[in-house]
């Protein structure tokens, strides 16, 4: 799994909060969310038997709060491209993962419904 799984907690702020993470900062009640994201995959990953370093995860609380960042995620980027993203390979199995732990994680199963919904119409419009 990894440190944290990095990329699930910032897809899953970026694509749910569909902005940089600037952008989220800058709103009301936003590093919160993406806070929760970092909080919810943590604890995924303890519980999956990787827990992170204390160290990675104060870094990643900087790198997911900073005034001004336009840091994304290429699911973000692939989103806004309309192009597929990569949901069940990334914050699928976060949430698979949460639901056999009995964790639960109601912004990483917002984000990874919301990601599920946009592929499905995607692939509709196919």
């Amino acid at each position: 799994m990894g440190e944290v799984g990095d990329a699930g907690e910032r897809g899953a702020a970026t694509c749910l909060l569909r902005g940089t993470v600037g952008e989220i900062e800058a709103a009301e009640g936003g590093a919160d969310v993406t806070l929760r994201c970092l909080a919810e995959t943590t604890a995924v990953a303890a519980a999956s038997g990787h827990p992170p370093r204390e160290k990675f995860v104060e870094g990643t609380k900087t790198i997911l709060t900073a005034r001004g960042s336009g840091l994304v995620t290429s699911m973000y980027r692939d989103m806004q491209n309309g192009l597929p993203v990569e949901v069940e390979h990334i914050l699928g199995d976060l949430t698979s993962r949460a639901r056999r732990l009995g964790l639960d994680t109601p912004f990483l199963d917002a984000a990874t419904v919301q990601l599920r919904v946009y592929l499905n119409r995607l692939l509709q419009k196919a």
